[in-house]
């Protein structure tokens, strides 16, 4: 993806273990590094070098480097695991749709906190990730419309401008 403007509309469920997590829905922008995430309870916004975690229910703003999948998978790491060069792959099947399934299991490394990834492909396409870290917890992305603008806002999208957001508590994180 990188390279390009990307958009993925998708829905994202995140479960504890013991609890049912609710669907939410979402959209990525992407350019190169850059990137945002805006779910209903906040946003994910990087201009590659600085990471803005904005919580809206709170109108608080952490700030993190950006760590190049260090710390956190990022939504480009979570959209490309089909091409991760540190898990092993082993095709799981084909469902009834032509879908095919493929499951993941992740060597030493950034995906150290997960135990399986299983990705969906349609039509060459990423359709799904469904994704089980170690403490129990369930991650399922379903992937909607992608389309390729020609253009993005770069300043507005991949930058946090405090301005914008009357009142925001701001909680720098950064280890400089």
């Amino acid at each position: 993806m990188s390279g390009k403007n990307t958009q993925v509309n998708f829905s994202l469920k995140l479960s504890y273990p013991g609890q049912e997590g609710h669907p939410d829905v979402g959209t990525l922008y992407q350019s190169g590094t850059a990137y945002r995430l805006d779910l209903v309870d906040y946003s994910i916004i990087s201009d590659g070098k600085t990471r803005w975690v904005y919580l809206k229910p709170q109108n608080e703003v952490n700030i993190y480097n950006e760590s190049q999948g260090q710390d956190w998978l990022s939504p480009t790491d979570f959209l490309q695991l089909h091409k991760a060069e540190d898990l092993v792959f082993v095709l799981a099947g084909t469902k009834s749709d032509g879908s095919t399934i493929v499951e993941a299991k992740p060597l030493k490394g950034r995906f150290d906190s997960y135990s399986k990834f299983t990705i969906n492909v349609k039509n060459g396409m990423l359709s799904s990730i469904k994704a089980l870290s170690k403490d129990g917890t369930r991650q399922e992305m379903y992937i909607g419309a992608v389309t390729h603008p020609a253009t993005f806002d770069n300043t507005k999208l991949f930058t946090f401008n405090k301005t914008q957001y009357p009142g925001v508590y701001v909680e720098d994180l950064r280890l400089d």
